[in-house]
């Protein structure tokens, strides 16, 4: 690659000062839409009464919903019209994102289900594009606000449909060791609430910090924090805690050398517990929640998975999503005595799709992304510089005992920014809190630049 083709180059290039128009009104507005959607998909999936514990999720599989997919896709192409250098700029920021997305394209040729592959590859592209759209068009503050104002409106709905309409807003899949169903929301099921509501409590915390909020932040974090608990989700309240955790190891050796190596740790004990977990079965031995919202079954799980998936197809897997749902896996699901959609590890899931190659870019892009974000909150003070590797903290610990971020959701929306964000400091060599140097006026791109 030759020098006028580096990322500072790109940054700096007069060519990025024609993209000079902020977001309007109308934009913001529609881009708060998008991540709602993103997060709690159309009315049309929301009222949905299933009693069956075989029922697959099907939340967000409507076509109606594809097509408001497709029409966000459209929004986000032309925000960006004529300033595609913008783009490639974002996406080479971690073009491993695009290394993932491809080999998800490139699995449709020997999927079990091509159809399903190459649809779930359309709509990862897309969902790919959106999440580099938001870097280019907000700054990160304001797509963390954004972000908020779609998970407030959700937070509010989940509260509605438990208490106004219960016949659709609880659990009726999963249920508690007391028999009685669980609090879901809009969703089909309680962990579907308890993962949103996670990723809810952290955006609604950075909102009151940035923001210095002292009521309607501090209470949605509250009310986040509560739906988190009675999801009756172990994997939400082990997310959550995990995430605590880490934020205070990522305060208390912000400004330290050592701050890497406490990651590290940090990072590798989550891991560990939650293998524990995996192993001993400790909520259900100590009857804090039931069966459906444990780790019960992890590792038979994933040791089946290796044995009657991963070693029938070693180099190339089934398909993305081309392996639960069809008869290849009906060993595994027999032996695990219960339809589950997919291997709760997005790492096993990956290799089970598409080979080992990406199993090993999408645990690249988690290191690299870690990496760059340790290094981004040395750089930028603040609660913005905590931002990028929490979220993608969030992404790493639901991607050990779960489906993961990527995924047509909000998650990976937020992941893409996250790690693209982080990226933007991962050569910086400035202490966090050394002083800033503002560049020239003539340097910078009037809001043209990749955000973060």
């Amino acid at each position: 690659m030759t020098a006028a083709l580096t990322m500072q180059s790109l940054e700096s290039s007069p060519a990025a000062s024609r993209f000079v128009s902020r977001p309007g009104f109308i934009e913001r507005i529609l881009a708060g839409l998008m991540l709602f959607v993103y997060s709690f998909s159309l009315p049309t999936d929301w009222f949905v009464v299933v009693s069956s514990r075989s029922a697959r999720v099907i939340q967000g599989g409507s076509p109606l919903t594809t097509l408001a997919f497709l029409s966000f896709f459209g929004i986000a192409i032309l925000a960006i019209m004529g300033n595609w250098h913008l783009l490639r700029v974002a996406l080479a920021r971690e073009p491993l994102l695009g290394v993932i997305v491809g080999l998800i394209g490139l699995s449709t040729f020997w999927s079990e289900n091509s159809v399903e592959t190459a649809t779930t590859t359309i709509v990862l592209i897309i969902t790919l594009t959106i999440g580099l759209y938001f870097t280019i068009r907000f700054r990160l503050e304001e797509i963390i606000f954004i972000a908020g104002v779609a998970l407030a409106v959700g937070l509010v709905l989940n509260y509605l449909f438990v208490f106004a309409l219960p016949q659709f807003g609880l659990d009726r899949i999963n249920v508690g060791s007391d028999g009685l169903p669980k609090w879901s929301g809009v969703f089909l099921t309680k962990n579907e609430l308890g993962r949103i509501a996670a990723l809810s409590l952290f955006v609604f915390g950075f909102n009151a910090r940035l923001r210095r909020s002292f009521a309607i932040w501090p209470l949605l974090t509250l009310l986040a924090l509560v739906q988190v608990a009675v999801s009756n989700s172990a994997t939400a309240l082990g997310t959550t805690g995990g995430l605590f955790a880490l934020l205070a190891v990522f305060l208390g050796f912000r400004g330290r050398k050592t701050l890497y190596g406490a990651t590290a740790v940090s990072m590798v004990t989550i891991f560990s517990t939650l293998t524990l977990l995996a192993a001993t079965d400790l909520a259900t031995a100590t009857g804090l929640v039931g069966r459906g919202a444990t780790f019960t079954g992890r590792i038979p799980l994933w040791s089946d998975s290796w044995n009657y998936g991963i070693t029938e197809r070693l180099w190339t897997g089934y398909g993305w999503l081309a392996y639960w749902a069809e008869p290849a896996s009906f060993e595994v699901r027999l032996r695990a005595n219960f339809e589950t959609p997919h291997a709760h590890n997005a790492f096993i899931d990956a290799w089970l799709y598409a080979g080992p190659i990406a199993s090993l870019v999408l645990l690249a892009i988690f290191i690299r992304g870690l990496v760059w974000g340790a290094r981004n909150i040395r750089t930028v003070p603040g609660a913005e510089g905590l931002i990028p590797i929490m979220l993608i903290s969030y992404g790493f610990i639901f991607s050990l005992t779960e489906a993961g971020v990527v995924r047509r959701d909000i998650s990976f929306v937020l992941f893409v920014i996250a790690i693209v964000t982080a990226a933007k400091n991962k050569g910086a060599r400035v202490p966090w809190n050394s002083p800033k140097v503002e560049p020239e006026p003539d340097q910078l791109p009037a809001r043209a630049t990749v955000s973060g």
